[in-house]
């Protein structure tokens, strides 16, 4: 009779250890999804006050200039000689060459323009999908990009948005803006 009660015992004690586990398993899940919702809600804030501050939804175009100040906080000093007498169209045998012409133009280290779902159109590096992939989701969601010699915008071409993806260590001259745009712009035209 001791060894049926004392078998009992251990099966009680083994479904309350099962259920107090259970238990924990449960909270465990419940503090994951709260988690889960705090992290969205911080990044749905951050989307918003990214759209404040440049004026529209990422996948519109946006004032670039108000973008490039807000990431470049920590750059000082703007670039202080003119962009070069380079050609990005005229005279360029590829889209690879403008491309590469406008960094030389801009003092830029690199320039890419992909999709909005991250496949590169065109690019002055012989490997930027890496890139691609990455910023234009981050400026799809409107999250900044994570490295600060990285800026993005938004510009359209034959009705397709696309996100051009700067690197520069540099301070973008606010009266630059508009000619990079505008020689951006050019290049998708006469190679695309």
């Amino acid at each position: 009779m001791l060894v049926a009660l004392g078998e009992i015992m251990v099966v009680l004690l083994a479904l309350i250890g099962v259920g107090v586990a259970g238990c924990v398993l449960y909270l465990v899940r419940i503090r994951d999804q709260m988690d889960e919702i705090l992290k969205e809600f911080s990044e749905r804030h951050q989307i918003t006050q990214l759209r404040d501050m440049i004026g529209g939804t990422p996948r519109e175009p946006v004032d670039l200039f108000k973008l490039f100040k807000h990431i470049q906080k920590s750059r000082e000093v703007e670039w202080d000689k003119p962009p070069q007498d380079v050609e990005v169209v005229e005279g360029q045998s590829d889209i690879m060459g403008s491309m590469k012409a406008l960094c030389e133009k801009y003092y830029l280290d690199a320039f890419t323009i992909a999709t909005d779902d991250g496949l590169v159109v065109a690019s002055s590096m012989d490997d930027a999908a890496a890139d691609a992939a990455k910023y234009s989701h981050a400026f799809t969601a409107g999250t900044l990009p994570d490295d600060p010699q990285v800026m993005l915008f938004g510009v359209r071409h034959k009705g397709s948005p696309l996100v051009g993806i700067i690197r520069t260590d540099r301070n973008i001259p606010e009266k630059w803006v508009e000619s990079m745009e505008n020689d951006a712009v050019s290049i998708l035209k006469r190679w695309l």
